[in-house]
C-alpha cells in the first residue's frame, strides 16, 4: 500500500482574514511565518515584477512592502474569490491613509504541511474607472498602442449601436 500524504484542511476565509489582519497591522514577521522555507513569492506592482525565493527573502520583501505601507497609512480589505484544497485566491481593495484607491488579486498555493509554497500578488496602486480621463490617461501612458486600439474599438462598438 502506498503512503498517501493528506493535504491539511485550509479554511480559506480564515486564512484570508488573517492575511488581511497581518497586512493592516503591517506585521512583516507574521506575514512571513505562513511560508514554507523554500517558498516563492512573486510581487507585481503596476507591471513591475519582483521574485523572492525562500522564507528569509520573503520576510525581507514583506518588511519593505509593509514598512512602506505603514508610513503611508496603507490598509486593505480582502475577500476570497475561489478556493480548492491547495489553492486560495483572494482580491483586495485598499487605500493609503483613506486617500486614493488601490486593488489587487492574490493566489496562494499550500504545501502538504499547510504552509504557503507559492504566492503571487498583483497590485495596482492607483485605480480609476476606465471611462474617466484619469483612467484613459493611465492606460495611454502605460501602453499607448493598446490605449489607441481600445479607443478605436470603443468608437466602432458605439457606432454599431446607432
Amino acid at each position: 500500500m502506498t503512503d498517501v500524504q493528506q493535504q491539511p484542511a485550509i479554511d480559506p476565509h480564515a486564512f484570508v482574514a488573517e492575511a488581511e489582519r497581518l497586512t493592516n497591522a503591517h506585521d512583516a514577521a507574521g506575514a512571513a511565518a505562513v511560508y514554507a522555507e523554500d517558498a516563492r513569492l512573486e510581487l507585481v506592482t503596476n507591471g513591475a515584477v519582483e521574485w523572492h525565493e525562500g522564507r528569509a527573502a520573503i520576510a525581507d520583501a514583506w518588511a519593505v512592502v509593509l514598512g512602506a505601507g505603514a508610513k503611508a497609512g496603507f490598509t486593505v480589505r480582502k475577500e476570497v474569490v475561489a478556493a480548492t484544497p491547495t489553492v486560495v485566491v483572494n482580491r483586495w481593495t485598499g487605500s493609503f491613509g483613506g486617500r486614493g484607491t488601490c486593488r489587487g488579486i492574490e493566489s496562494w498555493t499550500f504545501g502538504p504541511d499547510g504552509l504557503v509554497v507559492e504566492h503571487r500578488a498583483e497590485t495596482f496602486t492607483a485605480t480609476h474607472p476606465g471611462t474617466t480621463l484619469a483612467g484613459r490617461l493611465a492606460v495611454l501612458l502605460a501602453a499607448p498602442r493598446i490605449a489607441l486600439r481600445l479607443a478605436s474599438a470603443q468608437r466602432a462598438v458605439a457606432k454599431g449601436r446607432r
